[in-house]
């Protein structure tokens, strides 16, 4: 685990921005392609600019996830997926097919929460789903994705739904599980304010309350803080 502090926000994603690059040259090298699953929230929206005009990254090679997803439409204005498009997808040259959406579209959240995890695990070919690089976020509450300190979710499963109680704003969710994110190779936590940083201080000396603390991929667990 590494903690790389910023003075605001935009030194943050700047240095987000040419670490992933790296994991990026990294991958392509040893594989050919690199897979990145992306968070929600405020927080990214810079780094997701950032990224999208960088010149050295092939996006025909990039396969992009989403982390989670608010049950509303793709067009609704709490949809990760449509500040992921705006920010970034819309931006640059990247093939339909390599962009896996939750597709909100899909009645029944527990229907659109199976289709989303039966598309990831053909895309791994029925083998271990082990992402390259997962983004996440945190809430003040300590929540990461959309797994919240109240809220179970399924340890079986790579993606599950959930309704939280004490969400912000309150709406059923698709999300991530443990089991997907800690089999993936590397996180990178995108963490900005002070009430964040004192519970990731919290998390750090030991407090098991958080779903934050039960993050731990196989690879590298990275935290980018910005005190502004």
């Amino acid at each position: 685990m590494r903690i790389f502090e910023y003075e605001n926000i935009n030194e943050m994603s700047f240095n987000a921005a040419k670490t992933i690059v790296n994991f990026y040259d990294y991958y392509i090298k040893k594989q050919g392609y690199f897979t990145l699953v992306l968070a929600g929230g405020n927080t990214p929206k810079l780094l997701y600019e950032m990224l999208s005009v960088q010149s050295n990254i092939n996006w025909k090679k990039v396969y992009l996830f989403l982390g989670d997803e608010r049950y509303v439409p793709l067009d609704n204005e709490f949809s990760n997926y449509k500040m992921i498009k705006n920010n970034l997808i819309s931006k640059i040259d990247i093939p339909k097919e390599n962009v896996f959406y939750i597709n909100t579209d899909i009645s029944d959240i527990e229907n659109c929460s199976k289709e989303y995890e039966e598309r990831i695990k053909t895309f791994f070919d029925k083998k271990e789903v082990a992402f390259d690089l997962i983004l996440l976020g945190m809430g003040e509450d300590g929540h990461t994705a959309s797994i919240f300190p109240d809220t179970e979710v399924s340890n079986e499963k790579y993606v599950d739904f959930i309704y939280p109680e004490n969400a912000n704003p309150k709406l059923p969710r698709i999300t991530l599980t443990y089991k997907a994110i800690n089999n993936s190779k590397n996180v990178v936590f995108l963490i900005s304010g002070e009430k964040k940083i004192n519970i990731l201080k919290e998390v750090l000396k030991g407090e098991k309350k958080y779903p934050v603390s039960k993050i731990s991929p196989k690879e590298n667990l990275l935290f980018f803080v910005s005190k502004n």
